[in-house]
Order: structure tokens, then sequence, then C-alpha cells
């Protein structure tokens, strides 16, 4: 079969971006016609998950080991050792457990992932893997406790969402699924302690992003910029962090820093990072060789 060796292939691309136009193409689409539920995905750890080869994120898992390269590679760059890190909206979770290794054994990685399907293969994925410092809450994280329907459009799971926008009028109702209050359940998780965050939840980040910014030992917050730009440019710059985008460069690695509601439209993931006191940042950068913190 074509479709392994061609996984193996561009697990070891170096891209750091366009891994949509290499899944999703009418060569690829007749060649992934043939696979089927369950396939088992190589994760760039050298560990393995079972995906669903329809799914976006699962083909794209597939093929190259990781949801997203660039947003994982940013995500382990802020990190650091004992770090506690948030994968909130973790779908098959391949960031968070990613971040496994840069946190080490005296941090921890909490991964929330309300989709059962998914949630299940990511459980065994943790057992099988030997995550020691890994935690799967199987739920999600909102403005109150509660039961809320998640829906999503067929076929991309990583879509899925807890709130009404502009493009889910005509998604499908996957399942009813337990939410928490962000501050009374995440805060006791952290502790006090640094962390960092990948949060992609859809639409819902005005009910999620406030508490984790108002956080003082928050390194960063990586999320994706499809819903109320305006309205997450003024929290972020209320929140003394520092905005920047990160650069569809398929060859480099850098994040640019944004200065206005109408850049972050240029994006579509970003990250808002604490910068440490008397540090003169420049306005794009590799994030893997310049230190942010004091």
């Amino acid at each position: 079969m074509l479709v392994p060796i061609i996984a193996a292939v561009y697990r070891r691309l170096p891209i750091k971006s366009g891994v949509t136009r290499l899944s999703f193409n009418p060569v690829m689409n007749r060649l992934m016609d043939d696979c089927h539920d369950p396939m088992v995905a190589k994760m760039k750890d050298g560990n393995r998950i079972a995906v669903d080869p329809s799914d976006y994120h699962g083909r794209v898992l597939y093929l190259f080991g990781t949801n997203d390269i660039k947003v994982s590679m940013n995500a382990q760059a802020f990190l650091r050792k004992g770090d506690i890190f948030l994968d909130i909206g973790a779908n098959y979770s391949t960031i968070g457990l990613a971040a496994s290794s840069t946190v080490g054994p005296t941090g921890a990685v909490h991964l929330f992932e309300p989709q059962t399907r998914i949630a299940d293969r990511v459980e065994a994925a943790i057992r099988a893997g030997g995550y020691e410092n890994v935690r799967l809450h199987r739920l999600g994280l909102m403005d109150e406790d509660g039961t809320l329907p998640i829906k999503a459009p067929s076929h991309h799971s990583g879509r899925a969402t807890f709130v009404m926008h502009d493009q889910a009028s005509n998604f499908e109702v996957i399942e009813e699924c337990p939410i928490r209050e962000i501050g009374s359940y995440a805060g006791p998780l952290i502790a006090g302690r640094s962390f960092g965050v990948k949060l992609d939840v859809e639409g819902a980040e005005p009910k999620v992003m406030p508490w984790l910014l108002a956080q003082p030992n928050l390194r960063f917050l990586i999320f994706e910029a499809a819903h109320n730009h305006d309205m997450l440019y003024s929290q972020i710059r209320e929140s003394g962090t520092t905005l920047f985008g990160l650069d569809r460069d398929p060859l480099r690695l850098r994040i640019s820093r944004i200065d206005s509601p109408a850049d972050m439209r240029r994006f579509h993931d970003l990250i808002a990072v604490r910068i440490g006191s008397g540090i003169s940042v420049p306005a794009h950068f590799d994030p893997r060789n310049f230190n942010t913190y004091d």
C-alpha cells in the first residue's frame, strides 16, 4: 500500500507549515479513499495512536505524526522543565503529548477533550506510550459548570464547538458533554506554577481566555484566530502579554508581533507571550533562539 510509504516520507520533511495541501489534493484523496477507520498513526515521539483517516485531523496526524507542526514546535520552544501545559481542545492530543518530554517528570500535561470517540483513543495512547506526566480530562472548559451539546461538521473533529458562530449553523450535534468553569477546575491543576496553554475551542475563546490571561504565572497562550478578533485583542492588551502571529512559512519557524486587530486576520494561529521585564523583543524572531523570560 502506497499511503504508509508516503506517510514515512512526509514525517521526515523539514516543513513547518503547508500540511493541508499535501494531505488534501486529488492524488492523496484517491489514495486515502481505500483507507478505513481505524488506522494506526506514528506520532513524532515514536508512540502510536488510532485515527480516522476520513477525519481532517486524523489524516494529517497519520501523514505527518502531528496535528500541527508549527504550533507544537512553538509550544515546546516556550515551555521549560517543570512547567504545566494545558492542551484545551486537545483533539488527538499530539501537541500535548509532544510537550510531555519537554516539561519532564517534574512538570505535567493536562489534556482536555470531551469528544468520546477521540478521547478513548487518546486514553489508549497514553497507556500504551507510558506518558506518566499526562492526564486526560474528558470535558470542556468554559465559564460555567453544566452540560452542553458539542457540534461539528462532517469529517472535521477539530472544528467541534460548544458555541454558535457564523459557520456552525449547519454543524451536527455529536453528543452532550460535561463542561466545567475554568477557574475552579484548572486553578488547582496549575497551583501557582508556571504554565503554558494551547487553546483550540472554536469560537468559545472569550469564555475561556480571560481567566487564563489573568494568571501572572502564564508563560504563553497559543490560540486560533478565526473569531472575535477585536474582543480577544483587547483582552490580550489588558493582560499585559504581547501578541504575536505564527508565520505560515513552510521552512522557517518564526513569530511576528501584532499591533492591531486587523493584523490578527493575517494569521491562522496566534500566541500571547508574557515578556520578562527589561527584555526588548524584536518584531520577528524564532522562539527557539530568543529567551523572552527573565
